[in-house]
């Protein structure tokens, strides 16, 4: 893994912006903004992040910037092989672009958000990691069903009509094989 995307959450409209892009090479790490911040910035006054103040310039580092390494949880944790555990990570990992793709990096100081781009197999299936959404508004019954799930469970993303933002939009929902709803795709 050596790309991730970073995006941006602009609320109230619960719009979602691809805003930059974070690399690796085993050497360093370089951050940019894509072509997805200045439309995030025409549309809903996004502002350049604190740590890379400058529009066009490509930023590079010797060690992760701390605006993606405070997003890590630290491995002296106690709690730190339940966190591998539930990202569904060996134990040896510590690529930090891997366990922030998986985790998706988010923190509730701000409305950031990181993620891979799909990967394909040897068999074309693209694979995609990312935490399903809405679960709050899901009835008891599909709570239920989502605690029995298992680790290579087939889910259905499928198109839907829902009620998002004041107004109906088309979301795209995860499905059980059994056709229970149990989340939403990330728009």
């Amino acid at each position: 893994m050596n790309t991730l995307f970073v995006a941006w959450n602009e609320l109230p409209s619960d719009a979602w912006f691809p805003i930059g892009r974070l690399t690796g090479d085993g050497n360093g790490y370089q951050f940019a903004y894509t072509a997805g911040a200045i439309a995030a910035r025409r549309q809903c006054g996004f502002q350049a992040l604190r740590s890379f103040p400058d529009w066009d310039k490509v930023y590079s580092s010797p060690e992760l910037f701390s605006v993606f390494s405070n997003r890590l949880l630290r491995p002296s944790r106690p709690d730190y092989p339940d966190f591998l555990r539930w990202l569904n990570l060996p134990q040896s990992e510590n690529d930090p672009l891997i366990l922030l793709a998986r985790s998706g990096g988010q923190r509730v100081t701000d409305w950031l958000e990181v993620f891979s781009p799909p990967e394909v197999d040897e068999d074309g299936l693209c694979h995609f990691h990312f935490f399903a959404r809405e679960l709050q508004y899901l009835p008891a019954e599909a709570l239920n069903r989502i605690n029995r799930l298992q680790a290579g469970d087939l889910l259905r993303a499928v198109e839907i009509e829902g009620f998002e933002n004041n107004c109906m939009q088309r979301i795209l929902s995860l499905l059980t094989v059994d056709g229970c709803r149990v989340g939403n795709c990330p728009s």
